[in-house]
């Protein structure tokens, strides 16, 4: 049996695992990521939900998913996401030291969301697949060989900062998105993917159309509204659907995959894949390159990361 981490900026989903994937129990805890919360206190917070699962049987490992560029044969953590004290960090021999000495790996979690189709998902029998995840940002994955692309920095995959729709006049104001929170970077750096293309992007912008709180706009909300006629709604989501389809053409064109894969909550609406196959099958005539582009939804969404991460274990170990 395995303890599986998927963290996220405001909570951490983990799951008491068999090595086949079969999640026997599941919960949460909030992360640590308020003012002064310490790298510490998060080792601490995953620690103490080890000792519950000890006390009964000692997991045979610890797997973990998080945000941020990982070093995986180093257990090392750069970026952190939304996590600030997550940089240039040993996460994997600091947990494991709390935990027992027991056997840590560690994954991106858009890269946990690629190996769970690998594994178990829509991509079980393809060797090269390119996954796409869509919520706050825009996770990215390359998969060739059945394997992670990582690169040499880390930062293969990283499809939220792919730069989109920019004027040459833009290069002379340009802000980085490392100062700015997300809400800032979306006004302030318009050009990179994300701000226009990820979930929470669209969300902040129609909710600023609609003059609404953020909190009650999501995409459940969005497809309510679009199936009651609203306009406003639907020509947000018909932009996300092209710019989506444009750079699934330029990730075809790169990498040549078998199949580009679509996840994150918004896939669960089916009118979000098919509106992204609508687009691509209108650009499929510039070039005969593109005729044979395939997209698919993820088979996984809320546990792809918990398998994805458990399957980055047993490849290492």
């Amino acid at each position: 049996m395995y303890l599986v981490f998927d963290v996220g900026a405001t909570s951490v989903k983990y799951a008491w695992m068999t090595g086949e994937g079969s999640i026997e129990e599941k919960d949460s805890i909030p992360t640590k990521n308020r003012p002064g919360d310490r790298l510490e206190d998060f080792v601490e917070s995953l620690g103490e939900v080890y000792d519950r699962y000890s006390q009964k049987l000692k997991p045979e490992g610890i797997a973990v998913g998080l945000p941020g560029q990982v070093d995986v044969d180093n257990g090392i953590v750069y970026g952190g996401g939304g996590l600030r004290y997550m940089h240039n960090v040993p996460l994997r021999d600091l947990l494991s030291k709390r935990c027992g000495d027991v056997p840590v790996s560690l994954e991106n979690d858009a890269k946990c969301a690629a190996l769970a189709e690998v594994w178990l998902g829509n991509a079980k029998e393809v060797q090269d697949a390119c996954v796409l995840v869509f919520g706050t940002g825009i996770g990215g994955a390359v998969i060739k060989d059945r394997k992670v692309h990582r690169g040499k920095g880390l930062r293969a995959g990283e499809v939220s900062f792919l730069i989109d729709e920019m004027k040459r006049e833009d290069i002379d104001n340009l802000n980085c998105i490392e100062d700015l929170d997300l809400y800032e970077a979306i006004e302030k750096i318009p050009y990179y993917w994300a701000s226009h293309a990820a979930t929470g992007a669209v969300c902040y912008r129609l909710a600023k159309k609609k003059n609404l709180p953020l909190e009650e706009v999501t995409g459940r909300k969005i497809y309510q509204w679009i199936k009651e006629g609203d306009r406003e709604a639907e020509e947000i989501m018909e932009e996300m659907y092209f710019s989506i389809a444009k750079q699934c053409c330029n990730l075809y064109a790169t990498f040549d995959p078998e199949v580009i894969l679509i996840g994150g909550g918004i896939s669960a609406e089916p009118q979000f894949v098919e509106g992204i196959k609508r687009y691509v099958e209108r650009l499929k005539p510039i070039s005969i390159i593109y005729r044979d582009i395939k997209i698919d939804v993820c088979k996984y969404r809320n546990d792809s990361n918990l398998l994805g991460a458990l399957y980055n274990f047993k490849q290492i170990y």
